[in-house]
């Protein structure tokens, strides 16, 4: 290869190079796009939903068989009445019993016999977003029987049984951040499937779901079913509107209220007042005046209108003050749009700002241009020389 061939081909790299930064540093990208975007939060994040595949015996308990991904928890409570003691966890089987699996070849299954029960299972969701809504869904049967029935249940206790989140991440089945449920009804749960929702809004990076079941007496059989559990994000929280209740419009309202009797118009007020009284404010709200000026007439009323002109002249200006009060509401009204204005165009400004390249870029893309203009001299003196030689 000629010395020729290997400059021109430094040269052309040169060039590349500076082109493709000009386009990399010049890009229209704001900062919100350098920002890693979060993980798509659509579909169901929970591991093992339908509480397939193998089940194992936790913490080397042979009677505490769970689903994996799942965790069990329960109280000990002997003294309680009834009392609570661990149930026994194991795996409901679609082929031994297919009316306590809703789905697939299995589901989970947790009971006590002769005795009750405080207890449950969680799984902790990771990678979910801050301040999103999330809702736990899952279905629920019970089989609470003081007979040997397998299908039906004879004299049910009630289960009261629940879900809940905890937004916080934790762990803690007593912890008070844990957003219940309310108790499923023993009409939607006592040998049939039933659904059960809850909702919460994430404080962390990560959620805890729960089951939660408490049989209210010791029945021979307290058996509890789980399957086809869910969790997913539905959106942002709902807004709530703070200012819905805006004092500043009557207190700005009733000092207006207090300033109309400026209006002179104190003879039109005695002469109209005797005939009014209180049949004429109900009249008069066609103008939409405040309840409270038709209010005061009724008070100040009795004591008759020509001692007491002055108290009269508010009472029945609501004709003369319908242009008075209708000020006040406009003041209102044109008093909220600046703010938003103001909060438009600083946002417009701010975006604007972050579209438009830095001037350390400008400098940096200058400062390649010398060192490229100086690198392309210096292959032209180079080339001259050699041909001289």
């Amino acid at each position: 290869m000629s010395d020729m061939t290997r400059y021109q081909g430094l040269l052309i790299g040169v060039w590349l190079s500076f082109l493709l930064l000009i386009a990399a540093v010049l890009s229209p990208r704001s900062t919100h796009d350098l920002q890693a975007a979060p993980q798509n939060q659509g579909g169901n994040l929970i591991q093992n939903p339908g509480f397939e595949g193998n089940f194992s015996a936790w913490s080397g308990i042979p009677e505490v068989q769970v689903a994996s991904n799942w965790t069990p928890w329960w109280w000990d409570n002997p003294g309680h009445d009834p009392p609570y003691f661990r149930p026994e966890y194991k795996r409901a089987l679609a082929s031994v019993f297919p009316k306590r699996v809703l789905s697939g070849s299995s589901a989970q299954q947790w009971f006590t016999f002769h005795a009750s029960h405080l207890a449950g299972m969680y799984q902790q969701v990771f990678n979910v977003t801050p301040n999103q809504r999330y809702r736990f869904t899952i279905f629920a049967q019970v089989w609470s029987s003081t007979e040997d029935e397998p299908n039906n249940s004879v004299l049910p206790a009630n289960p009261h049984l629940q879900i809940g989140i905890d937004p916080t991440g934790n762990w803690d089945p007593g912890s008070p951040d844990i957003v219940w449920s309310p108790e499923a009804s023993m009409a939607s749960i006592i040998d049939q499937w039933g659904m059960l929702s809850v909702e919460a809004t994430a404080i962390n990076d990560a959620v805890t779901v729960y089951m939660r079941t408490n049989p209210e007496f010791a029945n021979k059989h307290n058996d509890m079913y789980w399957d086809q559990a869910s969790l997913e994000v539905i959106g942002p929280p709902e807004p709530t509107p703070i200012p819905p209740t805006d004092t500043p419009g009557p207190a700005t309202n009733t000092p207006e209220a207090t300033n109309t009797p400026v209006a002179t118009n104190t003879p039109m007020a005695t002469n109209t007042l005797p005939p009014t009284n209180t049949a004429l404010p109900s009249n008069t709200p066609t103008s939409e005046p405040e309840p409270s000026a038709t209010a005061e007439p009724t008070e100040t009323h009795t004591p008759t209108a020509s001692p007491v002109p002055a108290t009269d002249t508010p009472t029945i200006l609501p004709t003369n003050t319908v242009e008075p009060t209708s000020t006040p509401q406009n003041t209102e009204v044109a008093a909220l749009p600046p703010t938003v204005t103001d909060a438009i165009s600083q946002e417009s400004g701010d975006t604007a700002a972050e579209d438009n390249p830095s001037w350390f870029s400008v400098v940096l893309l200058v400062a390649i241009g010398l060192l490229i203009i100086l690198l392309v001299i210096l292959l032209v003196v180079v080339l001259r020389q050699r041909r001289q030689y």
